[in-house]
């Protein structure tokens, strides 16, 4: 999802906004295919932890990744403005942080 995710400021950056609102409706399409794939590795995740902690911060990242897909969605259809997918990121690239934390901290 992150690798699509470095994609949305160039899209979001589209001044004119039946452009930006058709390219993120494009956008918000690929990142319906690859959120199977994710899904799934985020539960193969949950199911493999072996302490709470990193199950829970599995289920921060998942959920950011949906908030982050609403957030574009809002944009798009002009409700909010691009400062609310930043803030959507951000949550985002810290539960990751959080995820790989708890990971690290697994015991083998």
């Amino acid at each position: 999802m992150g690798v699509e995710y470095r994609q949305t400021p160039d899209i979001l950056s589209a001044e004119d906004p039946e452009q930006r609102r058709a390219r993120l409706e494009e956008h918000r399409a690929r990142l319906r295919e690859a959120f199977g794939p994710f899904r799934h590795t985020c539960q193969v995740a949950t199911v493999h932890a072996l302490s709470a902690e990193a199950r829970r911060a599995c289920d921060r990242v998942f959920a950011a990744s949906k908030t982050v897909y609403m957030a574009l969605g809002d944009i798009a259809e002009g409700v909010t403005d691009a400062s609310a997918f930043h803030s959507a990121l951000d949550v985002y690239w810290n539960a990751v942080d959080e995820l790989g934390e708890a990971v690290r901290l697994e015991e083998p």
